[in-house]
């Protein structure tokens, strides 16, 4: 019975634990059945996933980086680095030392020439990591970082993005070699401080290229993988931030310093650390070598790079960037395109910037002394505008704390068009800032050699060609009012065109103007032409109007040969214009680079810059030889640009109420246009020397160390032998004329020295007591013979309000002596004793004054 009842129980039992292996055997069933269910279920989620990833090409990975594009100067240094977002500066692997690699391979994925993609055991291990210790642990091998560099948003911390990246990083094992693969990551991983790829952060941590790292430099790049932003070793901050106890590494720029992060031992230092062991670990390295890195004070080999050349001003720079875009949608590629390349492409730009020019430029525009300021009437003025202050040297400042006046300068090479050095205002920084060496402004005289000078010498003007400066009637709304005025408020009378040129005569420029070509109409057109052809593109003419209140204006006015234009020129285009007098009368471009490179080395633009003749080499080299003289001459309105023994031709120029000053002029070396005024135009209470002063003192140091030489003169040049006042061959009475010899050498083109003999000076006799010609009657003993000046066209004073040229007096009379009218002038002898031949006196006063009289006292 008890055998019994014990097999029930053992029976019981049994069943029971039968019952139980069944349940587990059914839950194993299920959980496998559940297993098979959801890896299917995830395994075609996967699928999905993959199936919807969109397909790569990393044989291209390299059209895919950003890269920052680089601009030389014209001796090859680096000058600016243009960046949009990225700072990259690509490297091929050969360049890179065996320690950087092996560090990022030890710290981020030590397995890395093994794996095919993904590391499965590093995994695992992440995912137990994850799951014991409730924390996240990354897995992820250079394959798929390189992949979530290129491909997919780092911000994407979805199951569905790591999917991806493992899809991605497998397919570029697949297809690229470990090398590549290695290379193309340490170009894209972000280093921090702006900084992405290893040559970036080795020039902004170190100010060195990434071949030159040492092994501890190498290590600390490789630790910042982790947290960039806490593990960067540097910095920056505003000035207003920065404490006593920061560690300043670069303090020269205006805004920000760099300072060593103040947790470096804490992060970075430690962060090197690890990769030293790690490397030490894996056998990349030596117990020494280790214990060297260890030992090198990395902290002190912190040299941080604001990669760009703080001593440059931006305005060349701008100007590139802004014609390499220009160029590129020249030769094809769209505006966006064209940005891209420009912020992204990884260009190598050789600009003609000559970074000592520059610098000479910079550093004279920081002085205030070297400019106006403005005072009177003018300067309460501009202090009452909302907004307007003074600074403690007295300099106005405007409501944007630009100080006022404001100034420009353009330097280029005459013969190739290469800019040289631009300014574009005074106490400026920063980037994209107003240049106001590419604003146009009204020119005043300065025009005048471009306007009138040369095309009259084209259509036959020499310098020695007898202009008369007489009042003129040129104002169609006042025509009974002499218009223009000369500047020196005075007439010259018969002068050559090389002294009209000298003294700047308004006259002489408007007469031209008018009538060089023939009738009036004729005359502008062809001053227009000329203009337009030398360079000038912000011309008004009557199929582009300026209209202004449903008013349409244009330059076909006289008023354009004096630099009263509807917009003005640019000192650029000044600059340029000029460049065809020195450049023997072609015109050329200006241009601010000469090559462009890719990325990859490959010449993408070869800049050749338009080039035209414009006008003859003879009469840039007749233009140059009178713009000299501008300079040199005692009577020249420029005497304040000379440099020295370097010869100098240009031309200065006044606007009116002195708002605009400017002076334009070159050398054998160098051209430069100078324009100094208000961005509110006001008088200046100076004009043109002021320019002329400042041109001078920039171009003497330009042109230290340069041998003196002078003008290139072309062929067919003669040097002829001229009156000065009829500017034909003299005669005996040229050397007669009462202010001295008329006789002087001008230059002419062969074939158009003149042939003619001087016919102006004039021998006659006169009653020396009226002053009037003798006659048949007139007593012998008051007659004398004298030189005089007879003009081919009259002068009469009287039809032009009683206005006297200053050669007036040396005229040959036009009224004779009448001894009825005028009497004999003469008495008898005194009791005194007097020689009864002795002249003596009449009682009129007028005569008396007229008898004693000497022309040129």
């Amino acid at each position: 019975m008890s055998e019994k009842k014990s097999n029930n129980q053992t029976d019981k039992k049994n069943n029971k634990k039968q019952k139980r292996l069944s349940i587990f055997r059914l839950i194993v069933v299920v959980v496998i059945l559940v297993g098979f269910i959801a890896a299917g279920a995830i395994g075609g989620i996967v699928m999905g996933i993959i199936k919807n990833t969109e397909p790569i090409d990393p044989t291209g990975i390299y059209d895919m980086l950003d890269e920052s594009s680089f601009i030389y100067d014209s001796e090859g240094q680096l000058i600016e680095k243009i960046e949009s977002n990225n700072f990259r500066i690509v490297v091929d692997y050969a360049d890179m030392p065996e320690d950087l690699k092996d560090a990022f391979v030890s710290i981020e994925d030590e397995r890395f020439w093994t794996h095919k993609g993904v590391d499965i055991r590093r995994m695992f291990g992440a995912l137990w990591t994850n799951i014991r210790k409730g924390s996240r642990q990354g897995a992820s091998t250079i394959n798929q970082q390189l992949a979530v560099n290129l491909y997919l948003e780092r911000s994407d911390s979805s199951y569905t993005r790591k999917i991806k990246d493992i899809y991605y990083g497998i397919i570029l094992d697949q297809q690229l070699s470990k090398e590549q693969i290695l290379e193309a990551y340490l170009n894209t991983i972000y280093l921090g401080s702006g900084a992405h790829g290893v040559q970036a952060a080795a020039q902004v941590y170190f100010s060195k290229d990434v071949k030159d790292l040492t092994l501890a430099e190498s290590a600390l790049i490789a630790g910042i993988t982790k947290f960039p932003s806490r593990n960067t070793p540097i910095i920056t901050l505003k000035k207003e931030d920065v404490k006593e106890h920061h560690i300043v590494l670069d303090d020269s720029d205006p805004q920000y310093t760099i300072i060593m992060n103040e947790k470096i031992d804490e992060y970075v230092i430690h962060r090197q650390k690890l990769v030293l062991n790690s490397m030490k670990r894996l056998g990349y390295i030596t117990e020494a070598e280790y214990d060297q890195a260890l030992n090198e004070d990395v902290k002190s080999s912190l040299k941080p790079n604001r990669r760009i050349d703080e001593n440059i001003s931006s305005f060349f720079g701008d100007l590139v960037k802004k014609d390499v875009m220009k160029a590129l949608e020249g030769v094809g590629y769209s505006q966006e395109e064209a940005f891209d390349m420009l912020y992204s492409g990884g260009l190598r730009i050789n600009s003609t910037l000559d970074t000592r020019i520059q610098k000479i430029v910079d550093e004279e525009f920081s002085k205030s002394n070297n400019f106006p300021k403005i005072s009177g009437s003018d300067r309460a003025a501009l202090l009452a505008k909302d907004g307007f202050t003074e600074d403690e040297q007295k300099n106005i400042l405007d409501a944007a704390g630009q100080i006022q006046p404001q100034s420009a300068m353009v330097i280029s090479d005459p013969t190739t068009g290469e800019i040289k050095a631009i300014v574009g205002g005074r106490m400026t920084s920063g980037q994209r800032i107003f240049n106001r060496a590419l604003s146009p402004r009204q020119p005043g005289s300065s025009i005048k050699p471009i306007a009138v000078y040369a095309p009259a010498v084209e259509l036959g003007y020499s310098p020695g060609t007898i202009v008369d400066d007489i009042p003129g009637y040129f104002n169609s709304a006042s025509p009974n009012s002499p218009w223009p005025r000369n500047f020196y408020k005075s007439y010259k009378g018969l002068i050559t065109f090389r002294e009209a040129v000298e003294r700047s005569a308004n006259v002489i420029a408007v007469k031209l103007a008018a009538t060089m070509n023939g009738d009036r109409n004729s005359s502008i057109n062809t001053m227009i032409s000329y203009m337009k052809n030398m360079g000038i593109t912000t011309i008004h003419d009557k199929e582009n109007p300026l209209t202004v209140n449903g008013k349409r204006y244009t330059d076909e006015t006289l008023s354009t040969a004096l630099g009263g234009m509807t917009k003005g020129v640019s000192p650029l285009e000044m600059n340029a214009a000029y460049n065809v007098l020195a450049n023997g009368g072609t015109y050329t471009k200006p241009t601010t680079f000469t090559t462009v490179y890719d990325r990859h080395g490959n010449l993408i633009l070869e800049n050749k810059p338009e080039q035209h003749r414009a006008i003859t080499e003879q009469t840039a080299f007749l233009v140059t030889d009178m713009l000299r003289g501008v300079v040199s001459s005692p009577r020249g309105t420029g005497r304040g640009a000379s440099i020295g023994s370097m010869p100098v031709a240009g031309k200065t120029g006044t606007t009116d109420d002195q708002k605009d000053a400017w002076f334009v002029g070159y050398t054998p070396y160098y051209s430069a246009a100078v324009w100094i005024g208000s961005d509110q135009p006001v008088s200046l209470g100076t004009g043109s020397p002021a320019a002329a002063k400042l041109w001078s003192t920039v171009m003497k140091k330009v042109h230290e160390g340069l041998p003196v030489k002078d003008f290139e003169e072309p062929s067919n040049i003669k040097r002829v032998s001229i009156c000065s006042v009829s500017g034909k061959m003299p005669t005996e009475y040229c050397a007669l004329d009462p202010r001295g010899s008329t006789v002087i050498t001008e230059l002419f083109v062969e074939g158009t020295q003149p042939t003619e003999y001087c016919d102006v000076h004039v021998r006659a006799e006169i009653h020396v007591p009226t002053g009037k010609l003798a006659t048949d009657l007139t007593p012998f003993w008051q007659v004398e013979s004298r030189i005089f000046v007879q003009r081919p066209i009259p002068y009469i004073p009287s039809e032009n309000g009683g206005i006297v040229p200053e050669d007036y007096i040396y005229e040959l009379p036009t009224e004779y002596y009448d001894v009825l009218k005028d009497g004999l002038g003469i008495t008898f002898p005194n009791n005194n004793g007097n020689d009864p031949d002795e002249e003596i006196p009449s009682n009129d006063n007028e005569d008396n004054n007229n008898a004693n009289f000497r022309p040129g006292d």
